[in-house]
This record gives C-alpha cells, sequence and structure tokens, in this order.
C-alpha cells in the first residue's frame, strides 16, 4: 500500500450498502434453513478488536464507547451493539452512541439507546421473537453477564437458543470487496512488520521494536490489535511480556532469538502474520536449523492448499511434515503443563474464524477464504522460532498477501 493509497482510500466506504443488504437477507435464510424465525446480534466495540465483527459484518456499525459496567449508572450495555434480524421482517441496530456514522451504518432501523439490553429487547418484541418462536442468539461469547441477564429478564418468554457461528458460517465466504480489504490490510502489516524486524537489534527492547511498527501502521489507517513478543531467554515461549504483549525492561543481545505473531486490523479486516530474527544476523546452526524449519512448514503446508481440500485435511499435512522433521525430533520433550495452540492455522476477515486448520474441521477450502498458516517451534534449551503468513484461496490454489522479509540471516 502506498502513502497515496493511506491518504486517499476509504476502507470504511469500500463495501457498498447493497452488499451489506444482501448479507442480512443471506442471514434470514440461513436462520428459516435452521428452523429460527429470527436471529439478536450481540457484538462489543469500545476499543475491542476481538468482540465487534458480526454487528459490523451485518450493518457497518461500530461503537467507539469504551465499556463501563452497568453498575455505573450509565445504560445498559455500554460498548455493545444488538442487531435484531427476523426472518420476516425489518432489521434493527441498537446503537449506544449518538455520534453513530449515518453516513456508514445500513439497516431498516437504527436505534440510538444507552439501555441497548432493554432496546434490544424491545426491538424482540416488536418483531414478534419475544412469545416462544426459536431465535437464534449469536455473540453470547462477546457479551457481558450483566448484558446477558438483563437481556433475559426483559424478554422472559423469548426462546433464544444460543447459535454463535451462524453470522461467521457467512463470513468465511467473502466478496470480492472483502478480500481486496485482507490483502490491503496485509500489505500495510507487511510494511510495518518490515519496520519492526528492521529494529530488532542488539540494545533495543522488544517495545521499542513494536513502536518502530506502530508508526507505520497507524500512518496507514491501521490498528494494532497486539505484537505478541518473545526474545532470548524466553524466545522458546509465545510470548513473555504481559501488558503489552512485549517486554519494555530486557534489552536484546547478539545472539538472541526474536519472534513476533502480529495482528493488527485495516478497515476492521485483519492481518495475522509473524516473523523471526537472530539478533546480530549471525545465528549458530541450531538457531538456523530452527529458524528455516518454521519456514518450511508453513511454505509446505500452503503448497497443499487447494479448493475442495478440507481444513481437516490440511492439518494432516502439516502433522506429516511435523512428524518427519528431524528438526522437531531434535527438540527434547518435555511433560507440557497444559496444550499449546492445536491448530496450523485459522480463517481470518473480521477476525480469527473458521475454517481452522484442526484434526476434526471438515469444512472444504473455497476460493475467497482467507487464512493464516502458522508454526511456532522451540524449546528452552534452544530458543525459539515461529513464522506465519496469509493468503487467500483462489480457483486454483492460493495468493500469498504478506510480503514481509522472511529472513534477516
Amino acid at each position: 500500500m502506498s502513502p497515496a493509497d493511506a491518504v486517499t482510500f476509504d476502507p470504511w466506504t469500500a463495501i457498498p450498502p447493497e452488499e451489506f443488504r444482501e448479507r442480512q437477507q443471506r442471514l434470514r435464510d440461513a436462520a428459516a434453513a435452521e428452523g429460527y424465525a429470527g436471529v439478536v446480534v450481540f457484538s462489543r466495540g469500545g476499543a475491542f478488536l476481538d468482540q465487534f465483527q458480526d454487528a459490523l459484518y451485518l450493518t457497518n456499525h461500530y461503537s467507539q464507547q469504551p465499556a463501563m459496567g452497568d453498575e455505573t449508572g450509565i445504560g445498559s450495555a455500554r460498548a455493545h451493539a444488538a442487531v435484531v434480524v427476523p426472518v420476516d421482517g425489518p432489521s434493527s441496530v441498537v446503537v449506544d452512541i449518538p455520534w453513530w456514522r449515518k453516513d456508514l451504518v445500513v439497516a431498516d432501523r437504527v436505534i440510538p439507546s444507552i439501555d441497548v439490553a432493554g432496546s434490544a429487547a424491545r426491538a424482540l418484541k416488536e418483531a414478534g421473537l419475544a412469545d416462544g418462536k426459536p431465535v437464534a442468539m449469536v455473540g453470547a461469547s462477546y457479551m457481558t453477564a450483566a448484558a446477558y441477564l438483563a437481556l433475559r429478564e426483559a424478554v422472559p418468554d423469548a426462546d433464544l437458543r444460543r447459535a454463535d457461528r451462524l453470522v461467521e458460517m457467512l463470513r468465511i465466504h467473502k466478496s470480492e470487496a472483502e478480500v481486496d480489504l485482507v490483502r490491503r490490510a496485509c500489505a500495510l502489516g507487511s510494511r510495518s512488520m518490515d519496520a519492526m524486524m528492521g529494529a530488532v537489534v542488539a540494545g533495543a527492547t522488544e517495545t521499542e521494536a513494536v513502536a518502530a511498527a506502530t508508526a507505520v501502521l497507524y500512518a496507514g489507517g491501521g490498528s494494532l490489535y497486539d505484537a505478541a513478543c518473545a526474545s532470548g531467554p524466553n524466545s522458546h515461549t509465545f510470548s513473555h511480556g504481559r501488558i503489552p504483549s512485549a517486554d519494555p525492561v530486557r534489552r536484546m543481545e547478539s545472539g538472541d532469538l526474536f519472534h513476533v505473531d502480529y495482528y493488527g486490523a485495516y478497515g476492521g479486516y485483519y492481518f495475522d502474520f509473524a516473523r523471526s530474527r537472530a539478533v546480530g544476523d549471525d545465528p549458530s546452526d541450531a538457531q538456523r536449523d530452527l529458524l528455516e524449519a518454521t519456514i518450511e512448514a508453513v511454505e509446505h503446508i500452503c503448497a497443499a492448499i487447494r479448493p475442495g481440500l478440507t481444513a481437516a485435511e490440511l492439518y494432516a499435512v502439516g502433522d506429516e511434515w511435523v512428524n518427519g522433521s528431524p528438526v522437531v525430533a531434535s527438540l527434547p520433550v518435555e511433560e507440557p503443563e497444559m496444550e499449546g495452540f492445536p491448530a496450523y492455522g485459522h480463517g481470518i476477515g473480521l477476525m480469527w474464524e473458521g475454517p481452522w486448520v484442526t484434526p476434526d474441521d471438515d469444512t472444504p477450502l473455497k476460493p475467497g477464504m482467507c487464512f493464516g498458516i502458522e508454526l511456532l517451534l522451540g524449546h528452552p534449551s534452544r530458543g525459539g522460532s515461529m513464522f506465519e503468513e496469509n493468503l487467500v484461496v483462489t480457483e486454483d490454489g492460493f495468493e500469498l498477501l504478506t510480503d514481509a522479509r522472511k529472513r534477516w540471516w
């Protein structure tokens, strides 16, 4: 993405209103096919980058209101958005801010209210969805307990049935406009990753390296979710920092291994990828083997991607590589306290989403699905390396979307 693009391209208007209306209709069709009379969708904004997606996907609404407890007395479910979509009837979205974007939000009815739970309940009643008809409830994982309890108290006779993936299953099939936004997000993420990795030098802290990335990211219109770093004696872990997930105290030394899992959004759409570097760019043979192994594994998995392959079959490709890798075999075996990340990747879009590259996800890959394919290898005696790429499935394979520098050695 060029500086000119960052100035002249507005990602929030890149998807036309007609596409949002079409999404709402597809949700009606999906709900009807499952036997629901309608759907109520809850999401959260307020600076969250991991709980906003379903309401934004359906209506292009995001609340900038910081989340505050209902007990403060300034309303209910602040920072939440609630979308009510009857199978037969107009859509409604409850917005908790008076400055909601009238130029962007798409719904048949917008209900501004600081009482989000109460207003959502009234919208359910007005739509005839509070009297015992089965209603899909999407977003229980994103609601506060207070929001859920307030909603249930207001519509005690509603038959709300948890269906958290109903909207997600629509989101994984992306339009050309969405793929373009993911492509732009990955381009901006790649340029900011190069800035971060360029700052991984002896004497610098992890947070100083992250700062170099965020300067590029925010100047380009992106937003940071997190940069999970680990280096030196902690490089065998995913991340050693707390808040932020980068160490502001320890200064890196020549010979350290450094890796980062870097994720953020542009126009709401995610990039999520990882890189590693040996500080001083003169790794030992054992470190070089580790650095090269994560790249080889991810590229091996990516090479197998094609439409029709299931996520579980793609997992098997990764598992075969890991089980046959001499580098993995050389790592000492320790009894883990708990299982690590049990996947070789996942879908990306308006957050992490399906399909998940796990042994039990039989979702077939289709053109337009976007993925992050990843692997972290490490041990306290060896250090750690991580590598991840983002891509989109095409008619004959895949298009790589991340082009940040792979090797610094």
